[in-house]
């Protein structure tokens, strides 16, 4: 039987270097054992800090879980190389989106097909050096060498990356049209405070203004998606399905609704915001994700609110991943049924 790998000292985290590993009196035996990751040389991880946690929304497809999963292994591979990262480099493309928090799909995160194992490879880290620094030339790590005005530096839990807007106009020559759009609307959205009330502006990743900014700079692929993208962002989407969602009301010609509208009382008190509204026809539209269903406080808030919203006069359409996935079709039609059954005549 294998004998059991000897206790790491414990100021060490879950990512290290072996330098910091052996100031802190670990031997290179112990950091050849069989517990720990090497993801780049020199460095350290602890094989639990690999396990991927459980998706809120594992109701969602197997792609999207794959997802998940890749977005959770590129940002363990980033925080180890981040370790050694030359000092004048950022993060970038879909790593630095990663960082930032942006939806991705599965496609996006999907490394090199290997014909041999049938497999995709992990997406590779990526960097952007100003000259006249050398790009790195490290296996799992792409690296291009640019100009810093493409890429300015921002600091974020922890990492060196490009600045949110600059990471958006990276990703015009990989995201698909309705992705760059969900990633738009995921920077410019504003959050809410804990008591539901409209956040500061300030509070976004990047204001539209950014975002045009960030086009109008140098670059080298990717910008008529970028050009084509920029005027269907809107701030009010807080997650890639309500982007999804809102696309498909426009595309089926159905009314423009509201996003992030505030239901009150009477008394001006505010009741809950939803997603999509239809003022007009007093239709309210919610995408529940898995959350709504996991988080026993959530539902019965959800409960309360939804038999609030009908004592003021709404008609409530609530929509699950499967009316959105893989096709929106389903969404679509159960709010064109919903708006013709409160009044609409289009």
């Amino acid at each position: 039987m294998p004998r059991r790998p000897s206790p790491l000292p414990d100021i060490l985290g879950d990512v290290f270097t072996v330098g910091e590993a052996i100031a802190a009196g670990a031997t290179l035996a112990r950091l050849r054992s069989p517990d720990l990751l090497v993801p780049f040389p020199g460095v350290r991880v602890r094989s639990s800090a690999a396990q991927t946690p459980d998706d809120p929304d594992d109701d969602r497809s197997p792609l999207a879980r794959e997802a998940h999963t890749r977005r959770f292994d590129l940002l363990l591979r980033a925080r180890a190389y981040a370790k050694v990262m030359p000092g004048p480099a950022v993060f970038s493309n879909v790593t630095a989106a990663a960082i930032w928090g942006l939806p991705l799909p599965i496609s996006a995160l999907r490394g090199r097909w290997n014909p041999d194992q049938r497999v995709h490879e992990p997406r590779p880290v990526e960097l952007i050096v100003p000259p006249p620094h050398r790009a790195p030339r490290t296996a799992g790590v792409a690296a291009r060498q640019r100009r810093e005005d493409v890429a300015p530096r921002r600091e974020r839990d922890g990492f060196v990356v490009s600045s949110p807007a600059s990471t958006w106009a990276q990703l015009g020559g990989i995201l698909t049209m309705d992705d760059l759009i969900a990633a738009g609307d995921a920077l410019v959205h504003v959050p809410r405070t804990s008591d539901g009330r409209r956040g500061d502006p300030a509070s976004s990743l990047a204001s539209l203004d950014d975002l045009r900014a960030a086009v109008r700079a140098p670059r080298i692929s990717g910008l008529d998606p970028l050009i084509t993208a920029l005027p269907l962002v809107r701030v009010g989407c807080a997650s890639s399905a309500e982007t999804r969602l809102r696309l498909a009301v426009a595309r089926a010609g159905l009314p423009d609704p509201t996003l992030d509208f505030e239901v009150r009382a009477p008394t001006r008190e505010l009741v809950g915001v939803t997603e999509l509204a239809f003022e007009q026809w007093r239709l309210l539209v919610e995408y529940e994700g898995g959350h709504h269903r996991i988080d026993r406080a959530q539902w019965h808030r959800d409960i309360e609110k939804h038999r609030t919203y009908a004592e003021l006069g709404w008609t409530v359409l609530r929509l699950a991943a499967r009316d959105l996935y893989p096709d929106a079709g389903t969404a679509v039609g159960l709010i064109r049924d919903g708006l013709r059954r409160t009044g609409w005549r289009g």
